[in-house]
């Protein structure tokens, strides 16, 4: 047995020698090379482990802040043609926004992503981001239910021109000439097609409804040549 014995024992310690090098010889060659995450990444990852599709749930947070955005630029193109101060939608659209921030605010601290700080957003995003979110959805909604669902009843006037101009051109504008009016005690801006030589009329046909709110909708309107 001894004669035996050594050999057999130096054998298997030889391959368990052998296999030792093997892995680490492996692993320092063939595992791939894992970078460590970074500080961002683990916040992240910490907070997807703690609330159930946070990553679903984040991007709804910011598609509902697109989607105010786009409304706000929409409702701009229906306040044109609509027959009210300005002050109006504008305070719907900040109050509207400063109501809701204290319902919305735990849930915006959580979904919108700050690695500075966790679960907080600044006082001020807060305002800003419900204003342009929730003021800008509540003020187009205000805005497209008077302009299209207006009484049937039409009303025609005939403006003089006060004054009339050129909106700022861009790449994507060309810069449309306007007119002011007078209607109801204040100004009104109408603006029309690139090309319309406004200069060469004092007034302005219109025809008119009583929006679904109470707010005069324009349905058409006619330059009149004439001196202003």
């Amino acid at each position: 047995m001894s004669r035996f014995g050594t050999p057999a024992r130096l054998i298997i310690e030889k391959f368990n020698f052998t296999g030792i090098i093997f892995k680490l010889m492996s692993s320092k060659y063939t595992s791939p090379h894992v970078k460590p995450l970074s500080k961002r990444k683990i916040i992240l990852q910490e907070l997807c482990d703690q609330y159930p599709h946070y990553n679903f749930k984040s991007n709804l947070v910011g598609g509902l802040f697109l989607v105010g955005l786009i409304l706000i630029i929409w409702e701009i193109n229906i306040f044109r043609m609509t027959f009210i101060s300005v002050y109006i939608p504008l305070s719907i659209w900040i109050l509207s926004g400063i109501i809701i921030k204290p319902f919305f605010r735990k849930t915006l601290n959580i979904y919108c992503f700050n690695p500075a700080s966790p679960g907080y957003i600044p006082t001020w995003l807060h305002y800003f981001y419900d204003i342009v979110s929730f003021g800008g959805i509540i003020t187009f909604l205000f805005m497209w239910t008077n302009f299209h669902y207006p009484n049937q009843d039409k009303k025609a006037i005939t403006a003089s021109i006060l004054s009339y101009g050129h909106l700022a051109k861009s790449k994507n504008s060309c810069g449309e000439p306007y007119i002011n009016i007078k209607y109801k005690d204040f100004e009104k801006q109408l603006i029309f097609p690139c090309g319309t030589e406004v200069e060469k009329y004092g007034q302005v046909y219109i025809e008119t409804k009583k929006g679904f709110w109470g707010f005069d909708i324009i349905t058409n309107k006619t330059l009149i040549e004439g001196q202003w």
